[in-house]
């Protein structure tokens, strides 16, 4: 652990102690959305494009027993109803979300959510789930693994597809983060022919059973066991590149067709990648739902704009020790608007 760590870590404890970062001062009156994604065993999460997106079933459990100390926590719809008709428990108002329909989130989510007696919103993209197909960052961070796996010529054809895309594959993260980094910039039609591109180049190697979405069954008793539904868009595109038309279909489409599926009201849009603008919130109001969230960071207040709330998302690595014990005090000082260079 470098001695820059070390230090953080150390304030981090010693500001909790004195009562500084703790939610009941830095979040009370205010409305806290946490993000998850993918909730998978350690192996499987070995074998992922994006370790970053994934915490453990173990993760997620530490994580609830914080959060459930010191936040009342719940589903966003219902969180933020009581939170607009002004209440104030004693605790502060916290919701838990998680993205794209994983179905890890049905398997191993799930069960955690039970044990600490806490409800989430669920957002679905609903063509992948109705296809069974994985979105196209998943699509395209498995292919790249594959070619970089590939002991004959992997690496250099990758590097063609690339450069043929305008690509660059350097950076500060790994490959295939930079990589899907240097694709969200593209514009839809390169992005989609990039993905093909790798994919072909991948082969036919199948991505691994973990990495599959749930279906609408699984949705369903979700929904059942009192779970929010919300929409994550038709197709997971980045929204302000859609036309009127597209944008219109995205944000309508998939609230009518979750609320078929489901029976319940779909309230709640989550912007793919987080990207919104003016424009794409005024659609997703005039398609009916009464909130969206984005990933910029930070918690609301109530002057935020429902159509574009703020959350944080949840990263294990960075409120662990170097043994990868969990380290209440720095998830705190990370959500306290104190910490350097995250804002709240």
């Amino acid at each position: 652990m470098s001695a820059k760590t070390i230090l953080r870590n150390s304030v981090a404890r010693l500001i909790f102690q004195m009562g500084i970062t703790r939610p009941e001062r830095c979040s009370r009156g205010r409305l806290s959305i946490v993000t998850f994604h993918h909730v998978l065993p350690e192996a499987d999460r070995q074998a992922y494009p994006y370790s970053g997106l994934v915490v453990t079933p173990e993760e997620l459990d530490a994580f609830l027993t914080y959060f459930t100390v010191h936040f009342d926590c719940g589903a966003l719809a219902a969180q933020h109803e009581r939170y607009l008709s002004g209440e104030t428990p004693a605790r502060p108002l916290l919701a838990l979300t998680f993205d794209d329909a994983q179905h890890d989130n049905y398997s191993f989510a799930r069960p955690v959510l039970a044990r600490h007696h806490v409800k989430a919103s669920f957002f679905v993209p609903v063509v992948a789930v109705e296809r069974q197909k994985l979105l196209w960052h998943d699509r395209l961070g498995f292919a790249v693994l594959t070619l970089l796996k590939q002991t004959h010529g992997g690496r250099e054809q990758l590097m063609r597809i690339l450069a043929t895309a305008g690509l660059s594959a350097s950076g500060p993260h790994s490959m295939v983060s930079n990589v899907v980094g240097a694709a969200k910039e593209l514009t839809l039609e390169a992005r989609l022919r990039l993905v093909e591109a790798l994919a072909e180049a991948a082969g036919a190697t199948p991505a691994p059973e973990f990495a599959r979405l749930m279906t609408f069954e699984e949705i369903a008793w979700l929904a059942a066991d009192g779970h929010e539904i919300g929409s994550h868009s038709m197709t997971h595109c980045l929204m302000p590149e859609c036309d009127d038309r597209a944008l219109a279909y995205e944000v309508a489409e998939s609230r009518r067709m979750l609320q078929a599926r489901t029976g319940q009201p779909i309230e709640t849009f989550c912007y793919p990648n987080g990207n919104a603008d003016a424009r794409t919130a005024r659609a997703v109001a005039q398609a009916g739902y009464r909130r969206a969230v984005t990933t910029t960071w930070g918690n609301n207040g109530q002057d935020a704009d429902r159509f574009q709330l703020l959350r944080y998302d949840m990263v294990a690595r960075r409120v662990q020790d170097s043994s990868g014990k969990f380290v209440p005090a720095q998830l705190a000082f990370r959500m306290s608007g104190f910490y350097p260079g995250l804002g709240s």
